[in-house]
């Protein structure tokens, strides 16, 4: 199954800038959106309620990615946050 549109979440609007150009040279003809947020702070903040939404209409050819930057984060923590803010959204998926 192919991809038919990607969900971008970012953490703030310079990110969004850069994708502009970067997404359509690596998605081909693949549709995106990007959303952005203020700060790494509100995205984290926001995710759970987002991916929520997501999960009740979400279709099967659809993804989204998040990318934040780890800052002074501990990179295995960050990623720890965001495997656990994803879990209800991945339960939903996995058989």
């Amino acid at each position: 199954m192919s991809v038919e549109r990607v969900e971008v979440l970012v953490e703030e609007p310079s990110i969004e800038a850069v994708l502009r150009h970067l997404l359509p040279k690596l998605l081909g003809s693949t549709a995106f959106r990007i959303y952005p947020y203020q700060c790494k702070s509100q995205l984290l903040l926001r995710l759970p309620q987002r991916l929520r939404g997501y999960k009740k209409w979400l279709p099967d050819n659809w993804r989204i990615l998040v990318i934040v930057d780890r800052d002074d984060d501990d990179c295995k923590g960050l990623k720890a946050t965001l495997d656990s803010i994803a879990t209800g959204l991945l339960d939903m998926v996995t058989p």
